[in-house]
């Protein structure tokens, strides 16, 4: 799904009905909350069209565009390949941007966004002066802000820019807190509250989304025309997750079908991935899809799925409805198991709760992935650790969680020894813990001594 240019929505609000995409842009915002506020903000917005003095000043005030990106510009798209270190044009015919290329990973590339506006580069942010420039002209290249892009979204290529090992430590010194390695040219550390760097920084990493393989089309995903699947909502459905959850991927998948009981199908569309995680998205075909959506022979079938798909950690379930309602397996539900703690033998059955696809989406890569960049930094203690207080302490709840059992137990003999327990218990426990710890070879007379204890 393509989202309007800002430019798009302006004239779109501003009543212009007869403008060039006007209906797509009217079909778009019935169906994308994140465009229709914009649109609101833009319709609410006072805006004086600038006459030509206006113009003529602010084209005079202006840079000059350099030599360099007017021929890269004129180049043709694709007429090149993407390589690490490399400044690239990326978007599509209506948005673009300027990316650095830090590295490459089968079909998309590892990219950091890279803008004229040095003046907003923070203390993480590398300025390259307009001598060292492909372009001329200074720049700055957000290194915190960085995004996996589709190699399909590369347009033209700017110019070589070899920065690597200044990137590499600028992240290495964010990570540890650090300020910038010395000898390198970035920006003023950020201000507080009232500093409007980090929105800008916001903005880049919502425009990267627009570059990462998930920006599919929905003729690319398989179902589309003669299938009986109606994919388009799916796609949208599918698509909307890069606005809210960046850095998600989303492969198209050639179309495969599994039975799920007698009468239904379930129809292989795409795979999403994020970060280590993958779920295969299937659509559910038949009559009634609602009424067996539940059903324990579409667990069934994707735990075969699973099995033929050996890249996907899980797979969501979903039903052409007007949410495209979803349910997520994962293996443990895909196949028969041992339930705990009764160790009865279960078949597979849906768990989940059915939801809009994109909210069981995101909730089940909420508790599957670690967001490493969201992550608090950890503080190690150093000092040396006190075994014989940490034993003692281990012990003692040990001992006191076997006495609640036993508080709660209903048979005789389990509450009487359980609640029993008493100081030497704790003391014998303590003197495992410490064997151990040791490594002494009386540790295994020590696990006979408790065992053997009057209780």
């Amino acid at each position: 799904m393509r989202h309007p240019t800002e430019s798009a929505l302006l004239s779109f609000a501003q009543s212009q009905p007869g403008a060039a995409g006007a209906a797509d842009v009217r079909a778009h915002l019935e169906r994308c909350l994140a465009c229709s506020i914009w649109a609101a903000r833009v319709r609410r917005a006072r805006a004086t069209a600038a006459d030509d003095s206006v113009a003529a000043r602010l084209t005079a005030a202006g840079q000059a565009v350099p030599e360099a990106l007017h021929l890269a510009l004129a180049a043709p798209a694709g007429a090149a390949v993407p390589a690490a270190g490399d400044v690239w044009r990326a978007g599509g015919p209506d948005e673009a941007l300027l990316v650095w290329v830090r590295g490459l990973s089968g079909d998309s590339a590892v990219v950091i966004p890279v803008t004229l506006d040095v003046e907003l580069a923070d203390e993480y942010t590398l300025i390259i002066p307009a001598s060292e420039s492909p372009l001329g002209l200074d720049l700055a290249l957000f290194a915190t802000v960085e995004a996996r892009a589709d190699k399909g979204a590369f347009l033209q290529r700017i110019g070589e820019l070899p920065v690597g090992a200044q990137v590499t430590g600028l992240l290495a010194a964010r990570a540890d807190g650090r300020p910038a390695p010395p000898g390198l040219l970035t920006g003023a550390p950020s201000g507080g509250p009232s500093d409007l760097r980090p929105e800008y920084r916001r903005l880049l990493s919502d425009l990267l989304t627009g570059l990462a393989a998930g920006d599919v089309p929905a003729a690319a995903l398989p179902g589309h025309g003669d299938d009986q699947v109606a994919v388009d909502g799916l796609a949208n459905a599918l698509c909307g997750l890069t606005w809210r959850r960046p850095g998600v991927e989303i492969s198209p998948l050639e179309a495969a079908r599994v039975a799920a009981g007698h009468a239904h199908e379930l129809v292989v569309n795409a795979l999403v991935r994020d970060l280590d995680a993958a779920v295969l998205v299937t659509v559910l075909t038949g009559a009634d899809p609602v009424g067996v959506l539940g059903a324990p022979d579409i667990a069934r079938a994707c735990g075969v799925l699973l099995m033929t798909f050996q890249d996907a950690d899980d797979v969501a379930v979903a039903i052409p409805d007007e949410d495209w309602t979803a349910v997520v397996v994962t293996p443990e539900f895909a196949n028969h198991a041992v339930e705990a703690p009764s160790g009865r033998v279960c078949g597979p059955r849906i768990a989940a709760q059915p939801l809009p696809l994109a909210d069981a989406l995101l909730r089940h890569l909420d508790s599957r992935v670690t967001r490493w960049e969201e992550a608090d930094r950890l503080q190690f203690d150093r000092d040396a650790v006190d075994v014989a207080a940490l034993a003692a302490a281990v012990a003692e709840a040990a001992v006191e969680r076997a006495r609640a059992q036993g508080r709660r137990a209903r048979t005789p003999a389990k509450k009487a020894a359980y609640t029993g327990l008493d100081d030497g218990a704790v003391a014998r426990v303590r003197a495992l813990i410490e064997s151990a710890a040791a490594a002494r070879a009386s540790a295994v007379e020590d696990v006979d001594v408790l065992l053997a204890g009057s209780r």
